[in-house]
Parts: structure tokens; sequence; C-alpha cells
């Protein structure tokens, strides 16, 4: 797996290459129960949800257990938190699946559908990540992290121009510096050093500012 595959996480940890991870807009949800038992499901997918984020990975398990027990398999966020926690352990394709369960058990949570793909990109099948981008694009047509993503699969697939593209209109959408590095670095692979000189000094030039606003607050 090359260092473009190897860097698919957090922005802040990957500056080069698809964004995106743990952090959710939409909370993968609960599909069984219910009135009386939705309290008793959201309590459980908190106690998960804390204990996810301490890294209590054994515990997590434990409960993700307990919970697709209970709901005989349709716990959707059980499925997802197995699946984070999976990608984190190393285990790539059983992370996928998980998160393949998830969408079917709501094929409307965006959240699930982008994780297919960045697990897509993980194993290196840039064709199907982009297949599953484009889905998640569908329900969410202004997602920057989605048309960034996008432009870094066809950067590996060499398909430059589509590339550019989608990472121009990424940063319309919102400007981000690990956006900035995906443009210019696509314009040195395709050996055009004036484009991503141009690209970087837009990058400096947007740190700085977000630096001015930092010191402003």
């Amino acid at each position: 797996m090359d260092n473009g595959q190897k860097s698919v996480a957090e922005a802040k940890d990957a500056p080069s290459a698809v964004v995106g991870g743990a952090k959710k807009t939409t909370e993968p949800r609960m599909v069984r129960g219910t009135k009386a038992e939705v309290p008793v499901f959201e309590r459980k997918n908190w106690l998960l949800h804390m204990h996810y984020i301490r890294r209590d990975f054994e515990t997590c398990k434990i409960l993700i257990k307990e919970m697709l027990i209970e709901t005989d398999d349709m716990c959707e966020y059980a499925r997802y938190v197995l699946g984070m926690i999976l990608r984190q352990e190393g285990e790539i394709q059983g992370s996928l699946q998980m998160f393949q369960q998830a969408a079917l058990l709501n094929p409307i949570n965006v959240e699930n559908i982008k994780q297919v793909a960045r697990s897509h990109y993980l194993l290196g099948k840039h064709n199907a990540a982009l297949d599953a981008y484009s889905e998640a694009l569908k329900l969410s047509p202004s997602d920057w992290e989605i048309l960034h993503n996008q432009g870094v699969c066809y950067m590996h697939l060499k398909l430059y121009g589509k590339a550019i593209d989608r990472l121009q209109t990424a940063l319309k959408l919102s400007p981000q510096t690990v956006t900035y590095m995906e443009l210019g670095r696509v314009h040195l692979l395709k050996e055009d050093i004036s484009s991503a000189l141009v690209v970087y000094q837009d990058a400096v030039r947007f740190a700085i500012m977000q630096s001015d606003m930092l010191i402003a607050l």
C-alpha cells in the first residue's frame, strides 16, 4: 500500500490524502425499536460512544455484541462503531463489511456511505471508492469532503483533469489547507510547476488569514 493509501484518515493525521474519519455530521441511529424502547437504545448508543472515544475497544465490542443480539442485528450505530474499531485495528475488509451493513440499514445516512468509500480507498480500490462517493454526493451535494476525496481518487487513477475539477470545486465550497495541498500535488504530477506555485501561494495566504482570525478571537 502506498503512502497515499496509508494516509486515509482525519485531515490532521494525514495532510496528503482522503479526509474524513470518526467525526460524524449525522449520527447513525437505531433502526428498530418501539417508543418505549428508544430511550434504552439511546442510552446504550451514548454508552458505546463514551467507551469508543476513550478507546476502550474491548468494552465496545462487548456492548456491540449485546446491542446486536437485542436488536436482531438491526443496530446501525453498533455496526458503524465496530467498523471504526476494525479499521483502527487494521482490519480494513472487515470494517468495510460493517459500514456496508450500516448503509443497508440506513441508506440515507451519508456518513455510512462515506465510510464505505473510505474503506474502498484504503484497500486501493479507487474506482469503487469513486462510485460510493458519487452516491454520497447525491445525498450531500455541498459536502466539500466528498468532492475533495473524489479528487484524490482521480489523482491516484491519473485522471488529473477530473482531479483538478473536484478539488477546485471543494475549495469553492469550503477552503481547506489539505485541499490546497492536494491540488498543488496534482499540478506537480502534471509537471505544471507554475500552476502548482499559484496554488501553494493561495494556500499560504489562506493559512495567514486563518491565523489572523484566530488571533482576533
